[in-house]
């Protein structure tokens, strides 16, 4: 009888589970899921960084939320953009950005840190406890030299030798750890700075609720981008200057070859280290802005009061801010996407990109320019002769600006800053002092006075020669600068004297300024004349020349 209950319950049974079942799989529907905002993907602009979170969960039929958290608080809201993959038909219903006050968490930068502040701070500890050490054995020898006891001399002078053998011995050790502590005082003040700056960053964060319906269970993948302003890359260089080159000849130092690497200086302050980072980078920048700002008619009015005058420069710096508020509103690059504006590089490995305020060198491109060159010199301003390279840049979109590192010939140089390049145009770079290039200025004339019988005038009248030698054992190139002094008033004219041709006049478009052009050969002296003459009325004060 109790064998056949059984039976008859067992439907029953099974009946229940399946409705416990049912109800637990629609409480686990019901549950948001949550996870952690990783960064897989990001494009990084010289402004700011499109970043994007990508991940696949396992979904139920119907409605859900996915909630994710611990997103950079500097996520632009208006920026979000989100995606559904995988499961046919997914539809998203709300997206909700939220800020997060964080109470107890702790961000990889923050532990990184307060690892390496602990492993500085047991260092100086340690080095604090050999400096007490060793004073506490200079306290002994001091003692003991105050208590000879009975001692011959020749003992005393032996102990005496002893003593200061060992005390200077002593007070180096001393001196040598005090060197060594300066860097690692600097290194723990450096990163007290950067944790503080990290933990203030860890205490808010945003966090993305995407409400979502689902016509079936599946994977479900998740992507989620964003911009953010606490990720950028800016530009810098390396420049190569190789005087010789293959199928060059010895003696032929008038053409080089110029290597232009191209370095992304990578830097992200998010609070979270990225690790193995799909990452691409692109030269747009949207700091320069949209549109051209506007102009307005230029409205003059002969002798205008000294009150609008004032007003008029006072509305100026008006126009400047109204544009400047819409601009405010080796792992192996290859170029991705390139068009007449800009250029995009993508990085052919995943890279890991720890937050702090120490960017990461990547090389992305190497532009190679054939150069002449010569050296350049101003004699009568600085005698001196700087070695110079000049090219046709070649690329097939422009450059950003940045610093330059220069090496001329494997030793480094010093440094400059690199201005936009783009396709065709002339690439000028200096590259230090020439040594064996002497360069002399013989004053021949320097006469000020005043002249005229029936008309005085004040004259000033200088007359420089150039001389310059070639030291090399090869013949160099040669460019010398000089200028005149350019009137602007009727009063005061200006008079060249004598001076050398060939010349260039007006270089760069510069008033007054001169060049010339020449070769020197080895262990020869090449000059040039260069002279001006300056009159001005009588009573009037000649320019301070």
């Amino acid at each position: 009888m109790s064998v056949a209950r059984t039976q008859l319950n067992q439907p029953f049974i099974r009946g229940t589970q399946m409705i416990k079942n049912n109800l637990f799989v629609l409480a686990l529907a019901a549950v948001p899921l949550s996870v952690a905002a990783d960064i897989t993907q990001a494009t990084l602009y010289p402004s700011h960084g499109d970043l994007t979170w990508q991940e696949t969960q396992t979904v139920k039929q119907g409605d859900g939320v996915i909630t994710i958290n611990r997103l950079p608080v500097s996520l632009q809201d208006q920026s979000v953009r989100v995606s559904l993959g995988g499961v046919a038909g997914a539809q998203i219903q709300q997206i909700e950005i939220s800020r997060v006050e964080q109470t107890g968490y702790v961000s990889e930068q923050t532990q990184r840190l307060r690892n390496e502040l602990t492993q500085v701070l047991e260092k100086l500890q340690a080095q604090e406890d050999a400096i007490q050490a060793w004073n506490q054995q200079v306290t002994l020898m001091t003692k003991a030299a105050e208590n000879p006891y009975e001692l011959s001399a020749t003992e005393l002078s032996d102990m005496a030798a002893a003593l200061k053998q060992t005390t200077m011995a002593a007070l180096a050790e001393i001196r040598g750890i005090r060197t060594q502590m300066r860097d690692d005082i600097a290194l723990k003040d450096r990163l007290e700075r950067e944790l503080s700056q990290a933990q203030q960053n860890a205490r808010a964060s945003k966090k993305a609720q995407i409400h979502y319906r689902a016509p079936a269970g599946g994977d479900l993948t998740i992507t989620l981008e964003f911009q953010s302003n606490e990720a950028r890359w800016r530009s810098e260089y390396n420049a190569q200057l190789s005087s010789q080159v293959a199928g060059q000849k010895a003696n032929d130092q008038k053409s080089g070859e110029l290597t232009l690497q191209h370095l992304a200086v990578v830097q992200q302050t998010t609070g979270d280290d990225w690790r193995n980072v799909e990452l691409k980078l692109s030269t747009a920048n949207a700091r320069r802005g949209t549109n051209m700002p506007p102009l307005d008619s230029w409205v003059v009015s002969p002798a205008q009061p000294d009150f609008l005058v004032r007003q008029m420069k006072s509305a100026a710096p008006m126009l400047d801010s109204s544009a400047t508020a819409e601009v405010e509103a080796d792992f192996g690059a290859s170029v991705e996407r390139q068009s007449t504006f800009s250029q995009s590089y993508r990085l052919a490995q995943p890279v890991s990109i720890p937050s702090g305020g120490n960017g990461q060198r990547l090389i992305v491109a190497e532009h190679t320019v054939a150069v002449e060159m010569a050296v350049w010199t101003a004699p009568a301003y600085d005698p001196t002769g700087y070695v110079h390279a000049t090219g046709i840049f070649t690329a097939d979109a422009p450059i950003p600006a940045g610093p330059v590192q220069l090496f001329r010939d494997g030793q480094s140089v010093g440094s400059t800053y690199l201005p936009e390049m783009t396709n065709g145009e002339e690439l000028r770079l200096g590259f230090g002092v020439d040594e064996a290039i002497r360069v002399a200025v013989i004053n021949e004339t320097e006469r000020t006075g005043e002249e005229g019988i029936w008309k005085s005038e004040q004259v000033q009248r200088r007359q420089n020669r150039f001389e310059i030698t070639n030291h090399h054992n090869e013949a160099v190139n040669l460019r010398i600068f000089d200028r005149l002094p350019v009137s602007q008033i009727d009063i005061l004219t200006v008079k060249p004297l004598q001076i050398s041709e060939p010349v260039e006049r007006n270089v760069d478009d510069k008033k007054g300024v001169l060049a010339w052009n020449r070769t020197v050969s080895a262990g020869e002296t090449v000059s040039v004349q260069s002279g001006f003459e300056v009159r001005v009325p009588e009573g009037k004060q000649l320019p301070d020349l």
